[in-house]
């Protein structure tokens, strides 16, 4: 798949909870730069009541509804003006709502609650979902032109658990950005830490992991992380999973699943060249842009380029 098949088309990700679908947005934002400066606006359609959730997305008049301004407001989408906008949990988008999102999609304008002037925007939507929309549609709970809209450009995100080589390089990302959050120097791994933590199922998906990491950047006292200062669920459950991870991650997966890891690596080796491209082979400021640290940057790249 080409970035210019892409375009500035609608994404669709499906996966479960926690698979890290908004750190995939990210990654659609920052292949997607051209100055820098485009913005990213992500938001929860599930965080906010239904009766706020319209104006939270689409702006309102002055005193549109009960609880409106009196000077009235932009919406998500306007923020989101040239840039990327992430909306989680599509699904929970009430069905009155959904001919609004519609209209923006088709005519790249939106139209704040009640005020009939249209206001144009150049949005990139990325919507992400736990459900299966497709079956949402079949029972009357999502819009099926809607659905067909959104999901022009499709992927099913795997869970950790099918994409365990990805753990080594999640950690290292987390542990420099809480590292930089904190103040603090990163931590360091034991080897036999490490061997733990790629073992381990992940059910709780990425955001398991990122908590973890940021669990231990805060409580671990000597600045090395000992297979002690993980919980006991790792050091009880990690064992029993089969030690050849990427033989069991390869012959575990159904065609289809295998299909969609594919679809997943090609998009990320896309958008890493493009963030590349983009910073004129400045492997630093690429790095900085896609939220990686230059080790990890180097070693996709590396990766990438031995399998051609």
């Amino acid at each position: 798949m080409s970035g210019r098949a892409l375009g500035r088309t609608a994404i669709l990700l499906e996966g479960e909870t926690g698979v890290g679908k908004e750190l995939f947005a990210r990654l659609v934002h920052a292949a997607s730069l051209k100055t820098g400066k485009e913005p990213f606006v992500a938001f929860n359609c599930g965080a906010v009541s239904k009766e706020l959730l319209g104006g939270e997305l689409f702006g309102h008049a002055p005193g549109a509804y009960t609880g409106a301004t009196r000077e009235g407001r932009p919406g998500r989408f306007e923020f989101a003006n040239g840039g990327v906008l992430s909306l989680d949990e599509i699904g929970e988008m009430p069905m009155d709502l959904q001919p609004y999102l519609l209209r923006v999609l088709e005519e790249r304008a939106v139209y704040r609650l009640g005020d009939s002037k249209a206001r144009p925007v150049d949005v990139r939507l990325v919507a992400s979902t736990n459900r299966n929309l497709k079956q949402e549609v079949a029972e009357g709970r999502f819009r099926k032109d809607l659905y067909f809209r959104i999901g022009v450009v499709k992927f099913t995100i795997p869970p950790l658990r099918d994409r365990l080589g990805d753990v080594e390089i999640l950690i290292d990302h987390f542990n420099r950005q809480f590292a930089t959050i904190y103040s603090t120097q990163p931590l360091r791994f034991e080897a036999a830490t490490m061997e733990l933590l790629r073992r381990y199922s992940w059910p709780g998906n990425v955001r398991e992991l990122r908590n973890l990491i940021e669990n231990l950047v805060l409580m671990t006292i000597t600045g090395i992380v000992t297979p002690r200062d993980l919980p006991e669920d790792f050091v009880e459950v990690a064992p029993a999973q089969p030690p050849s991870i990427s033989v069991q991650s390869e012959n575990s997966a159904t065609g289809s699943e295998s299909d969609e890891i594919a679809r997943f690596d090609e998009m990320e080796r896309r958008a890493i060249e493009r963030a590349v491209a983009n910073a004129g082979g400045n492997i630093a400021a690429a790095a900085e842009k896609l939220g990686l640290s230059r080790a990890t940057l180097y070693r996709k790249l590396h990766q990438y380029r031995s399998r051609t």
